[in-house]
């Protein structure tokens, strides 16, 4: 078995764009990554941003850092690396979302100028 990851049967090309998904959702897929300290208040921001934006009119989705460790990143700690893991995942969820053309509010403590570099490039 190689070492590639390359699928058999490429499907990319013939998925639906970023493009073709914003345009049926009347909007531009966005990530805005809220950072601070514990207790600081960006989850409240971002549920307060999620509402006024859906009142608007625009879907949204709302990632923090509790509604994720419960979950999809259950299985990490608090160690830098799996700190640094948590970010990555989340990063890549929200990466999801901007594709589909969703609002995307994600409050997460992002301690160290990498974790939020990591975050930046992946997003």
């Amino acid at each position: 078995m190689s070492g590639s990851l390359e699928n058999i049967f490429p499907i990319h090309k013939n998925m639906l764009s970023q493009e073709e998904k914003e345009s049926l959702l009347h909007q531009r897929g966005v990530v805005f990554w809220l950072t601070g300290l514990s207790g600081a208040g960006k989850s409240s921001i971002a549920v307060a941003a999620a509402r006024m934006l859906h009142e608007q009119g625009l879907l949204t989705k709302l990632l923090d850092g509790d509604n994720v460790r419960r979950r999809i990143n259950a299985n990490l700690g608090f160690t830098l690396a799996d700190r640094q893991e948590n970010i990555r995942r989340v990063a890549e969820i929200a990466r999801l979302f901007r594709e589909t053309g969703v609002v995307t509010l994600c409050a997460f403590i992002s301690p160290t100028h990498k974790m939020r570099a990591l975050a930046r490039e992946i997003i």
